[in-house]
C-alpha cells in the first residue's frame, strides 16, 4: 500500500483518507467544496431577527436607518442595501401582482 500511494505522490495516510472518502460518499465526496464563505457573515440569524424585530415595530423605518441600528447594537457595519436584500428574500409575497413585479 505504502509503495502504490508513494507512486501517486501521496503518503499512506492520506491514501486512507482518500479511501474512505470514496468509501463514504463515491466519487463526489473527492471533488473539492465551494470556495468562500459558506453563509451570511455580517447579517447573521440574530442581526436579521432584530431587524425584523425593529420593522415590526416601526415600517416607516429605511433602510439606512436600520443600518444604523445594527451598527449600535451589534457594532457591525452593514450595507442598507444587503438588509433589504435579505429582507426581501425572507418575505413572503402578498398576492400574485407581488409576484408578477419580483420577477
Amino acid at each position: 500500500m505504502a509503495q502504490a500511494a508513494a507512486a501517486f505522490g501521496f503518503c499512506r495516510h492520506t491514501f486512507y483518507v482518500i479511501a474512505a472518502a470514496l468509501d463514504e460518499g463515491g466519487p463526489a465526496a473527492l471533488v473539492p467544496g465551494k470556495p468562500g464563505p459558506k453563509g451570511p457573515r455580517k447579517l447573521t440569524k440574530e442581526v436579521m431577527e432584530f431587524i425584523e424585530q425593529l420593522r415590526a415595530g416601526d415600517a416607516s423605518l429605511r433602510p439606512p436607518q436600520l443600518a444604523e441600528a445594527v451598527l449600535e447594537r451589534f457594532g457591525i457595519t452593514v450595507h442598507p442595501r444587503s438588509g433589504e436584500k435579505v429582507l426581501a428574500r425572507r418575505r413572503e409575497p402578498r398576492s400574485a401582482e407581488e409576484v408578477h413585479r419580483r420577477w
